[in-house]
């Protein structure tokens, strides 16, 4: 198993930041709180979800 520098996980982490932020606004739930119907049951919100979990395994190493 290949041990990730800072600057990559930093840079993952700096992707998946912008990823989330733009799935966020795309279903309404960034910057003016105007969520879509059922957000909670899209792709994208699955996705964050996803990406919640990796930014913490990065961080909490």
């Amino acid at each position: 198993m290949a041990i990730k520098t800072v600057k990559e996980n930093s840079s993952e982490q700096d992707e998946l930041i912008k990823e989330k932020v733009a799935l966020s606004e795309k279903i309404g739930i960034w910057g003016s709180y105007n969520p879509i119907d059922e957000f909670q049951d899209t792709n994208e919100f699955k996705r964050i979800d996803e990406i919640d979990q990796r930014l913490a395994e990065i961080i909490n190493g």
